[in-house]
């Protein structure tokens, strides 16, 4: 993040009385963050949603939403924190799709928020072993087929820290999404995977600037971020309420692919994926392949296993010449025919006989 160029995309999230949503009609309106701060009453209240007492109070927070991200500014420097606003490239494209994601992201670490496959893996705290289970084959079984895929949780107890620690134990990019600022790291007994995951082009990942308070509603409010970011959102063991439960609901309203883990109708652990499933607000999943079809999802090492099956199953019905001859043609896009006799050492009169077999 350029940041004498991002000040003011910066100071948008610091403004007062207009959230995430009303600040994207800003954005939409004014079109840049510059001429947000340049407007005066009058443009404000022609906005859909800024009735004229937000609009005063927007216009009195601007010198002081100007100093907060100068501070803020100097506390990413100083503290090895980048930032992504709105306004940047590499802003998640999948979550810049949902109306009310945040403004600004801060982060540690070294994230592609752009990946070509995220999946975001949430559940209880108190997860069975059935459900780690699960989440650990899961996790690996993606990282067979799908080896840049990047996975997404919370670092929460149970299922959340299951996801980073298989992801990870897997060689993949694990982001968590915080509920509270970088300055510090909830629970704190995570801390070494924390830092493991920043080690492993991981993140952490937060909305909140350095001296937010920490307040529970922070951590319902970030699932909303842990279902932007992904593609599909896989819920392993939920009760009927919870964090895990907001994070399907929300990305049911993203229109995101929802995934959940049946149980036992006695377990309390599952009786939220089974109203999921029940519901049709969830697709039911036992494995990977559940994920492949919902998703269309095409393992390109798959694709290579077969097709070398299928050259194993051509070639040992051919000759010994033949097969001479087939194996310089899969080494070569093209070769012309004096090429093809200087390696396989044939002379013109065999090769041309063996290619016409083989034409045949």
């Amino acid at each position: 993040m350029k940041y004498s160029e991002n000040l003011y995309n910066l100071a948008l999230a610091f403004l007062s009385g207009v959230k995430d949503i009303n600040l994207k009609r800003l954005i939409s309106k004014f079109g840049s963050a510059e001429k947000i701060f340049s407007a005066n009453k009058k443009d404000f209240v022609k906005t859909h949603g800024i009735g004229e007492y937000t609009a005063v109070k927007i216009i009195n927070s601007m010198s002081s939403a100007i100093s907060r991200a100068e501070e803020e500014l100097k506390y990413l420097t100083t503290n090895d924190i980048e930032a992504v606003t709105f306004f940047d490239k590499d802003y998640p494209y999948r979550l810049k799709e949902c109306v009310d994601a945040p403004i600004v992201l801060y982060y540690k670490g070294n994230p592609v928020f752009n990946a070509k496959k995220i999946v975001s893996i949430v559940g209880t705290r108190k997860s069975t072993k059935y459900g780690t289970d699960f989440c650990n084959k899961i996790v690996s079984d993606l990282a067979v087929r799908y080896p840049d895929i990047v996975v997404v949780s919370g670092l929460a107890y149970g299922i959340d820290i299951t996801a980073h620690k298989e992801a990870l134990a897997n060689n993949l990019e694990t982001w968590a999404v915080l509920g509270h600022s970088l300055e510090s790291l909830y629970p704190a007994k995570h801390k070494k995977i924390a830092a493991e995951m920043i080690a492993k082009n991981g993140a952490l990942i937060s909305d909140y600037p350095h001296g937010s308070i920490t307040e529970a509603s922070n951590f319902i409010k970030r699932n909303r971020i842990v279902a932007g970011l992904c593609d599909a959102l896989i819920i392993v063991e939920s009760g009927i309420k919870g964090g895990a439960m907001v994070t399907a609901n929300i990305a049911n309203h993203y229109n995101k692919d929802v995934f959940a883990l049946p149980g036992t109708i006695n377990s309390v652990y599952s009786e939220g994926c089974n109203n999921l499933i029940k519901t049709n607000r969830a697709h039911l999943i036992q494995s990977v392949e559940d994920i492949d079809y919902i998703m269309n999802w095409k393992s390109d090492k798959i694709k290579a296993s077969k097709k070398e099956v299928q050259y194993l199953e051509i070639i040992q019905n051919l000759s010994e010449n033949e097969k001479i001859v087939v194996e310089i043609l899969k080494e070569h896009e093209f070769l012309d025919i004096d090429n093809i006799i200087r390696q396989s050492k044939f002379d013109s009169n065999s090769l041309s006989l063996l290619l016409l077999e083989l034409e045949f």
